[in-house]
Protein backbone atom coordinates (compact mmCIF):
# COMPACT_ATOMS: atom_id res chain seq x y z
CA UNK A 1 0.00 0.00 0.00
CA UNK A 2 1.15 3.33 -0.59
CA UNK A 3 0.02 7.08 -0.91
CA UNK A 4 -0.32 8.85 -4.26
CA UNK A 5 -2.23 11.23 -6.01
CA UNK A 6 -4.76 10.55 -8.63
CA UNK A 7 -7.29 12.46 -10.81
CA UNK A 8 -10.17 11.31 -12.75
CA UNK A 9 -11.56 11.93 -16.18
CA UNK A 10 -14.07 10.88 -18.26
CA UNK A 11 -14.76 11.00 -22.13
CA UNK A 12 -18.02 12.91 -21.47
CA UNK A 13 -16.29 15.83 -19.99
CA UNK A 14 -13.83 18.10 -21.86
CA UNK A 15 -10.60 17.69 -19.97
CA UNK A 16 -8.21 17.59 -22.83
CA UNK A 17 -9.48 20.80 -24.56
CA UNK A 18 -11.27 19.16 -27.44
CA UNK A 19 -15.58 19.72 -28.11
CA UNK A 20 -17.60 18.66 -25.18
CA UNK A 21 -17.60 14.79 -24.76
CA UNK A 22 -15.15 14.26 -27.39
CA UNK A 23 -12.00 13.98 -25.20
CA UNK A 24 -10.19 10.73 -26.13
CA UNK A 25 -10.05 7.53 -24.43
CA UNK A 26 -7.22 6.52 -22.68
CA UNK A 27 -7.44 2.93 -22.18
CA UNK A 28 -10.42 0.53 -22.38
CA UNK A 29 -13.86 2.74 -22.40
CA UNK A 30 -14.60 2.77 -18.99
CA UNK A 31 -16.67 4.78 -16.27
CA UNK A 32 -13.56 6.70 -15.59
CA UNK A 33 -9.73 7.12 -16.64
CA UNK A 34 -7.86 7.15 -12.84
CA UNK A 35 -4.46 8.98 -13.77
CA UNK A 36 -2.03 7.94 -10.87
CA UNK A 37 0.85 10.02 -10.25
CA UNK A 38 3.36 10.07 -7.04
CA UNK A 39 2.88 6.07 -6.25
CA UNK A 40 5.90 4.63 -4.67
CA UNK A 41 3.68 1.02 -4.55
CA UNK A 42 5.60 -1.66 -7.46
CA UNK A 43 2.12 -3.12 -7.77
CA UNK A 44 0.61 0.38 -8.45
CA UNK A 45 2.50 1.71 -10.88
CA UNK A 46 1.87 5.70 -12.20
CA UNK A 47 -0.14 5.83 -15.06
CA UNK A 48 -4.12 5.59 -16.53
CA UNK A 49 -6.33 2.87 -15.48
CA UNK A 50 -9.76 1.90 -16.24
CA UNK A 51 -12.00 2.54 -13.30
CA UNK A 52 -15.30 2.23 -12.03
CA UNK A 53 -17.26 3.96 -9.10
CA UNK A 54 -18.59 2.11 -6.40
CA UNK A 55 -21.13 4.33 -5.03
CA UNK A 56 -23.53 6.65 -7.06
CA UNK A 57 -24.42 8.72 -4.61
CA UNK A 58 -20.60 10.02 -3.47
CA UNK A 59 -19.23 12.82 -5.51
CA UNK A 60 -15.86 12.89 -7.44
CA UNK A 61 -14.40 15.59 -9.76
CA UNK A 62 -12.73 15.02 -13.02
CA UNK A 63 -9.53 17.59 -13.39
CA UNK A 64 -9.02 17.32 -9.45
CA UNK A 65 -6.39 16.08 -7.54
CA UNK A 66 -6.91 13.52 -4.67
CA UNK A 67 -4.02 12.24 -2.33
CA UNK A 68 -5.74 8.01 -1.70
CA UNK A 69 -4.53 4.91 -1.07
CA UNK A 70 -5.20 1.66 -2.06
CA UNK A 71 -6.23 -1.95 -1.01
CA UNK A 72 -6.38 -5.10 -2.48
CA UNK A 73 -9.67 -5.08 -4.87
CA UNK A 74 -10.40 -9.49 -4.52
CA UNK A 75 -10.63 -8.53 -0.04
CA UNK A 76 -13.94 -7.96 1.54
CA UNK A 77 -12.06 -5.88 3.92
CA UNK A 78 -11.17 -3.12 1.14
CA UNK A 79 -14.88 -2.60 0.58
CA UNK A 80 -16.01 -2.30 4.42
CA UNK A 81 -12.95 0.29 4.67
CA UNK A 82 -15.23 2.29 2.20
CA UNK A 83 -18.63 2.35 3.70
CA UNK A 84 -19.74 -0.92 2.25
CA UNK A 85 -20.16 -3.13 4.96
CA UNK A 86 -23.11 -5.08 3.70
CA UNK A 87 -21.35 -6.55 1.03
CA UNK A 88 -20.52 -10.02 1.17
CA UNK A 89 -17.54 -12.06 -0.48
CA UNK A 90 -19.59 -13.35 -3.38
CA UNK A 91 -20.68 -10.20 -4.29
CA UNK A 92 -17.23 -8.77 -4.55
CA UNK A 93 -16.28 -12.06 -6.25
CA UNK A 94 -18.91 -11.08 -8.28
CA UNK A 95 -17.82 -7.55 -9.50
CA UNK A 96 -14.73 -8.71 -10.06
CA UNK A 97 -15.82 -10.97 -12.49
CA UNK A 98 -17.27 -8.73 -14.71
CA UNK A 99 -14.13 -6.28 -14.76
CA UNK A 100 -12.44 -8.98 -15.57
CA UNK A 101 -14.41 -9.68 -18.82
CA UNK A 102 -13.63 -6.27 -20.81
CA UNK A 103 -17.43 -5.86 -21.84
CA UNK A 104 -16.26 -2.66 -23.50
CA UNK A 105 -13.45 -3.65 -25.38
CA UNK A 106 -12.50 -7.29 -26.18
CA UNK A 107 -13.90 -7.96 -29.38
CA UNK A 108 -15.75 -11.14 -28.76
CA UNK A 109 -18.35 -8.91 -27.45
CA UNK A 110 -18.55 -7.01 -30.47
CA UNK A 111 -19.40 -3.68 -28.80
CA UNK A 112 -22.43 -4.85 -27.26
CA UNK A 113 -21.91 -3.52 -23.87
CA UNK A 114 -21.06 -0.10 -23.15
CA UNK A 115 -19.20 1.35 -19.74
CA UNK A 116 -22.42 2.72 -18.35
CA UNK A 117 -24.00 -0.95 -18.44
CA UNK A 118 -20.88 -2.28 -16.69
CA UNK A 119 -20.80 0.54 -13.83
CA UNK A 120 -24.74 0.13 -13.60
CA UNK A 121 -24.13 -3.68 -12.93
CA UNK A 122 -21.67 -3.27 -10.59
CA UNK A 123 -23.88 -0.90 -8.96
CA UNK A 124 -26.77 -3.31 -9.03
CA UNK A 125 -24.53 -5.66 -7.70
CA UNK A 126 -22.95 -3.46 -4.59
CA UNK A 127 -26.95 -3.29 -3.74
CA UNK A 128 -28.11 -0.06 -5.03
CA UNK A 129 -31.50 0.27 -6.31
CA UNK A 130 -32.35 1.17 -9.89
CA UNK A 131 -33.76 4.74 -8.10
CA UNK A 132 -30.64 5.60 -6.39
CA UNK A 133 -28.71 4.88 -9.90
CA UNK A 134 -30.96 6.86 -11.91
CA UNK A 135 -30.35 9.96 -9.76
CA UNK A 136 -26.87 10.28 -10.86
CA UNK A 137 -25.94 12.55 -13.67
CA UNK A 138 -26.95 10.84 -16.94
CA UNK A 139 -24.34 12.71 -18.78
CA UNK A 140 -21.39 10.31 -17.57
CA UNK A 141 -23.38 7.24 -17.80
CA UNK A 142 -24.37 7.99 -21.29
CA UNK A 143 -20.99 9.09 -22.63
CA UNK A 144 -22.48 12.50 -22.48
CA UNK A 145 -25.92 11.28 -24.26
CA UNK A 146 -24.34 9.29 -26.93
CA UNK A 147 -24.65 6.12 -25.70
CA UNK A 148 -28.03 4.32 -24.95
CA UNK A 149 -28.06 2.44 -21.62
CA UNK A 150 -30.59 -0.56 -22.24
CA UNK A 151 -31.68 -2.18 -19.07
CA UNK A 152 -32.05 -5.47 -20.62
CA UNK A 153 -28.00 -5.34 -20.91
CA UNK A 154 -27.19 -4.18 -17.33
CA UNK A 155 -29.66 -7.57 -16.11
CA UNK A 156 -27.92 -9.54 -17.97
CA UNK A 157 -24.24 -8.93 -16.76
CA UNK A 158 -25.92 -9.06 -13.48
CA UNK A 159 -26.91 -12.66 -13.84
CA UNK A 160 -24.08 -13.72 -15.74
CA UNK A 161 -21.60 -12.17 -12.90
CA UNK A 162 -24.11 -14.22 -10.27
CA UNK A 163 -23.88 -17.43 -12.49
CA UNK A 164 -20.79 -17.33 -12.97
CA UNK A 165 -19.63 -17.18 -9.48
CA UNK A 166 -22.12 -19.52 -8.60
CA UNK A 167 -20.14 -22.56 -11.04
CA UNK A 168 -17.39 -22.74 -8.81
CA UNK A 169 -15.38 -23.50 -11.80
CA UNK A 170 -12.57 -20.70 -10.98
CA UNK A 171 -14.09 -17.81 -13.02
CA UNK A 172 -12.74 -15.37 -11.26
CA UNK A 173 -8.90 -14.12 -11.21
CA UNK A 174 -6.94 -15.01 -7.77
CA UNK A 175 -4.37 -12.66 -8.24
CA UNK A 176 -4.29 -9.92 -5.46
CA UNK A 177 -2.79 -7.45 -8.37
CA UNK A 178 -6.08 -7.96 -10.07
CA UNK A 179 -7.79 -4.94 -9.12
CA UNK A 180 -7.60 -2.48 -6.25
CA UNK A 181 -10.20 -0.15 -4.59
CA UNK A 182 -9.44 3.26 -4.46
CA UNK A 183 -10.52 5.90 -1.39
CA UNK A 184 -9.46 9.18 -2.46
CA UNK A 185 -9.17 11.78 0.02
CA UNK A 186 -10.67 9.02 2.37
CA UNK A 187 -14.28 10.86 2.17
CA UNK A 188 -15.08 11.20 -1.70
CA UNK A 189 -16.41 8.61 -4.13
CA UNK A 190 -14.50 5.27 -3.86
CA UNK A 191 -13.32 3.48 -7.04
CA UNK A 192 -11.99 0.28 -8.47
CA UNK A 193 -9.65 -0.54 -10.86
CA UNK A 194 -8.50 -3.11 -12.95
CA UNK A 195 -4.70 -3.25 -12.70
CA UNK A 196 -4.71 -6.43 -14.93
CA UNK A 197 -6.35 -7.05 -18.08
CA UNK A 198 -5.07 -9.94 -20.41
CA UNK A 199 -7.22 -13.19 -20.98
CA UNK A 200 -6.81 -16.63 -22.15
CA UNK A 201 -8.35 -19.23 -23.02
CA UNK A 202 -11.06 -20.96 -25.62
CA UNK A 203 -12.22 -23.87 -26.09
CA UNK A 204 -12.00 -27.78 -25.76
CA UNK A 205 -14.03 -30.12 -28.09
CA UNK A 206 -14.43 -33.75 -29.57
CA UNK A 207 -12.72 -34.01 -32.66
CA UNK A 208 -14.99 -36.91 -34.27
CA UNK A 209 -13.47 -37.25 -37.43
CA UNK A 210 -10.01 -36.97 -36.06
CA UNK A 211 -8.79 -34.07 -38.16
CA UNK A 212 -7.02 -31.72 -35.74
CA UNK A 213 -10.00 -28.90 -36.99
CA UNK A 214 -12.98 -28.05 -35.13
CA UNK A 215 -15.78 -28.69 -38.00
CA UNK A 216 -19.44 -28.58 -37.94
CA UNK A 217 -21.02 -30.94 -35.57
CA UNK A 218 -18.67 -31.67 -33.60
CA UNK A 219 -19.46 -30.22 -29.73
CA UNK A 220 -17.82 -28.66 -27.00
CA UNK A 221 -16.57 -31.30 -23.71
CA UNK A 222 -17.32 -30.45 -20.12
CA UNK A 223 -15.91 -30.95 -17.29
CA UNK A 224 -12.42 -31.15 -18.59
CA UNK A 225 -10.00 -29.62 -16.23
CA UNK A 226 -7.76 -26.95 -17.58
CA UNK A 227 -4.77 -25.54 -15.82
CA UNK A 228 -2.77 -22.35 -16.98
CA UNK A 229 1.00 -22.33 -15.83
CA UNK A 230 3.47 -19.30 -15.84
CA UNK A 231 6.18 -18.88 -18.00
CA UNK A 232 8.23 -20.84 -15.04
CA UNK A 233 6.06 -23.61 -15.29
CA UNK A 234 4.33 -22.57 -12.20
CA UNK A 235 0.53 -23.27 -11.33
CA UNK A 236 -1.18 -20.26 -11.37
CA UNK A 237 -5.01 -21.13 -11.83
CA UNK A 238 -7.32 -24.46 -12.44
CA UNK A 239 -10.63 -24.42 -13.61
CA UNK A 240 -12.90 -26.74 -15.87
CA UNK A 241 -14.99 -25.95 -19.16
CA UNK A 242 -18.28 -25.29 -19.50
CA UNK A 243 -21.18 -22.73 -20.07
CA UNK A 244 -19.07 -19.47 -21.20
CA UNK A 245 -21.52 -17.16 -18.90
CA UNK A 246 -20.38 -13.88 -20.52
CA UNK A 247 -22.55 -14.88 -23.47
CA UNK A 248 -26.29 -15.11 -23.75
CA UNK A 249 -26.47 -18.44 -24.81
CA UNK A 250 -25.38 -21.92 -22.74
CA UNK A 251 -22.14 -22.77 -24.19
CA UNK A 252 -20.54 -26.39 -23.63
CA UNK A 253 -16.52 -26.93 -23.77
CA UNK A 254 -15.74 -23.14 -22.77
CA UNK A 255 -12.74 -21.99 -20.19
CA UNK A 256 -11.36 -18.73 -19.54
CA UNK A 257 -8.46 -17.17 -17.61
CA UNK A 258 -8.63 -13.54 -17.35
CA UNK A 259 -7.56 -10.67 -15.40
CA UNK A 260 -3.93 -11.90 -16.38
CA UNK A 261 -0.72 -9.33 -16.49
CA UNK A 262 1.46 -9.68 -19.49
CA UNK A 263 3.91 -12.60 -19.91
CA UNK A 264 4.31 -16.19 -20.86
CA UNK A 265 2.19 -18.91 -20.46
CA UNK A 266 1.55 -22.40 -21.02
CA UNK A 267 -2.19 -24.47 -20.71
CA UNK A 268 -2.70 -27.62 -19.81
CA UNK A 269 -5.52 -30.15 -20.79
CA UNK A 270 -6.00 -32.65 -18.38
CA UNK A 271 -8.91 -35.71 -19.73
CA UNK A 272 -8.03 -39.26 -18.74
CA UNK A 273 -10.85 -40.39 -21.01
CA UNK A 274 -9.66 -39.35 -24.28
CA UNK A 275 -6.56 -38.65 -25.93
CA UNK A 276 -5.18 -35.72 -27.87
CA UNK A 277 -5.87 -35.08 -31.36
CA UNK A 278 -2.73 -33.73 -33.96
CA UNK A 279 -1.34 -30.54 -32.37
CA UNK A 280 -1.39 -27.61 -35.14
CA UNK A 281 -3.59 -29.13 -38.19
CA UNK A 282 -2.75 -27.87 -41.39
CA UNK A 283 1.04 -26.33 -39.88
CA UNK A 284 -1.12 -24.01 -37.79
CA UNK A 285 -2.64 -21.91 -40.46
CA UNK A 286 -5.90 -22.37 -38.85
CA UNK A 287 -5.18 -21.24 -35.51
CA UNK A 288 -8.18 -20.11 -34.65
CA UNK A 289 -9.71 -23.61 -34.83
CA UNK A 290 -7.02 -26.49 -34.83
CA UNK A 291 -6.18 -27.79 -31.54
CA UNK A 292 -3.24 -26.02 -29.60
CA UNK A 293 -2.65 -29.39 -27.31
CA UNK A 294 0.30 -31.97 -27.93
CA UNK A 295 -0.23 -35.73 -26.55
CA UNK A 296 0.84 -34.89 -23.28
CA UNK A 297 -2.31 -31.92 -22.90
CA UNK A 298 0.06 -29.20 -22.70
CA UNK A 299 0.40 -26.00 -24.85
CA UNK A 300 3.18 -23.91 -26.80
CA UNK A 301 4.42 -21.07 -24.74
CA UNK A 302 1.50 -18.10 -25.33
CA UNK A 303 3.23 -14.73 -24.79
CA UNK A 304 0.28 -12.21 -23.61
CA UNK A 305 0.87 -8.00 -24.09
CA UNK A 306 -0.74 -5.82 -21.63
CA UNK A 307 -4.85 -6.20 -22.09
CA UNK A 308 -4.58 -8.88 -24.79
CA UNK A 309 -7.44 -11.43 -25.14
CA UNK A 310 -6.05 -14.75 -26.88
CA UNK A 311 -9.02 -16.98 -27.85
CA UNK A 312 -7.11 -19.01 -29.83
CA UNK A 313 -5.80 -21.91 -26.96
CA UNK A 314 -7.96 -25.19 -28.13
CA UNK A 315 -7.91 -28.42 -27.23
CA UNK A 316 -9.44 -31.42 -29.41
CA UNK A 317 -10.27 -34.90 -27.69
CA UNK A 318 -11.02 -37.96 -29.19
CA UNK A 319 -12.58 -40.99 -27.23
CA UNK A 320 -9.81 -43.53 -25.81
CA UNK A 321 -10.13 -46.48 -27.76
CA UNK A 322 -12.00 -48.93 -25.64
CA UNK A 323 -9.81 -51.85 -25.73
CA UNK A 324 -6.02 -50.49 -25.95
CA UNK A 325 -3.65 -52.41 -27.97
CA UNK A 326 -0.12 -53.43 -26.01
CA UNK A 327 3.02 -54.86 -27.45
CA UNK A 328 5.11 -56.99 -25.25
CA UNK A 329 8.05 -59.43 -25.21
CA UNK A 330 11.08 -60.85 -23.55
CA UNK A 331 15.05 -60.36 -23.99
CA UNK A 332 16.84 -63.76 -22.91
CA UNK A 333 20.02 -65.58 -23.52
CA UNK A 334 19.31 -67.72 -26.25
CA UNK A 335 21.82 -70.52 -25.28
CA UNK A 336 20.12 -73.14 -27.98
CA UNK A 337 21.39 -70.70 -30.61
CA UNK A 338 17.76 -71.67 -32.38
CA UNK A 339 15.28 -68.49 -32.50
CA UNK A 340 12.93 -69.93 -29.88
CA UNK A 341 12.67 -69.30 -26.52
CA UNK A 342 13.27 -72.48 -25.15
CA UNK A 343 12.39 -74.34 -21.04
CA UNK A 344 15.46 -72.92 -19.04
CA UNK A 345 16.20 -70.01 -21.18
CA UNK A 346 16.83 -66.89 -18.78
CA UNK A 347 15.57 -63.42 -18.99
CA UNK A 348 18.10 -60.81 -19.30
CA UNK A 349 17.44 -57.92 -16.55
CA UNK A 350 17.82 -54.27 -17.28
CA UNK A 351 17.78 -53.78 -21.17
CA UNK A 352 16.29 -50.96 -22.52
CA UNK A 353 13.76 -51.32 -24.98
CA UNK A 354 12.64 -48.11 -27.36
CA UNK A 355 9.57 -47.69 -29.14
CA UNK A 356 8.84 -45.46 -31.70
CA UNK A 357 6.22 -45.00 -34.41
CA UNK A 358 3.03 -42.93 -35.30
CA UNK A 359 -0.79 -43.60 -33.79
CA UNK A 360 -3.58 -43.44 -35.78
CA UNK A 361 -4.26 -39.74 -35.19
CA UNK A 362 -0.79 -39.18 -36.47
CA UNK A 363 0.70 -38.15 -32.94
CA UNK A 364 4.15 -39.12 -32.86
CA UNK A 365 5.00 -41.89 -29.82
CA UNK A 366 8.35 -42.48 -28.51
CA UNK A 367 8.60 -44.75 -25.45
CA UNK A 368 11.20 -46.38 -23.40
CA UNK A 369 11.32 -49.12 -20.57
CA UNK A 370 13.82 -51.66 -19.23
CA UNK A 371 13.27 -55.45 -19.08
CA UNK A 372 12.04 -56.85 -15.84
CA UNK A 373 13.95 -59.60 -14.01
CA UNK A 374 12.37 -62.33 -16.07
CA UNK A 375 13.10 -60.72 -19.06
CA UNK A 376 10.13 -59.10 -20.22
CA UNK A 377 8.91 -55.66 -21.13
CA UNK A 378 5.72 -54.14 -21.81
CA UNK A 379 4.18 -51.34 -23.72
CA UNK A 380 0.38 -51.43 -22.79
CA UNK A 381 -2.43 -48.30 -23.33
CA UNK A 382 -1.19 -48.15 -27.33
CA UNK A 383 -3.52 -46.69 -29.52
CA UNK A 384 -3.79 -48.08 -32.78
CA UNK A 385 -0.95 -47.31 -34.93
CA UNK A 386 2.44 -48.23 -36.84
CA UNK A 387 5.68 -48.99 -34.42
CA UNK A 388 8.84 -50.40 -34.27
CA UNK A 389 10.76 -52.31 -31.31
CA UNK A 390 14.33 -51.36 -30.37
CA UNK A 391 16.49 -52.87 -27.84
CA UNK A 392 20.38 -51.63 -26.50
CA UNK A 393 21.94 -54.81 -26.98
CA UNK A 394 23.00 -55.88 -23.36
CA UNK A 395 27.14 -56.51 -22.92
CA UNK A 396 28.25 -59.77 -24.27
Amino acid sequence: MSTFTLRVTSSATNTAGTAYGESPDLGAPSYWDVVISGSTDPALPNGVYDGYCLNPNAIIRTGTSYTAEESAGNALSSYTAVGLSALTTTQVSQINWVLAQNFTSDVKFAGQFNYGEVQSAIWKLLGFTDAQIADTDPRFLSDNLRNTITASDVDFLVSSAQAAVASGHGVVPTDSYFSTVIDPAGDAQPLIIQLQSAKLGNFVWEDTNKDGLQSTGELGIDNVVVELYDGAGHLIASTVTGDDFSTAAVEHGFYQFAGLKAGDYQVKFIAPAYTFTGQDAAGNTQDAIDSDADATGLSHVVSLAVGESNQTIDAGLVKAAPLPSSISGFVYEDSGNDGVKGAGEAGIAGVTVKLTGTDDLGNPVSLTTTTAADGSYSFATLRPGTYTVVETQPAG
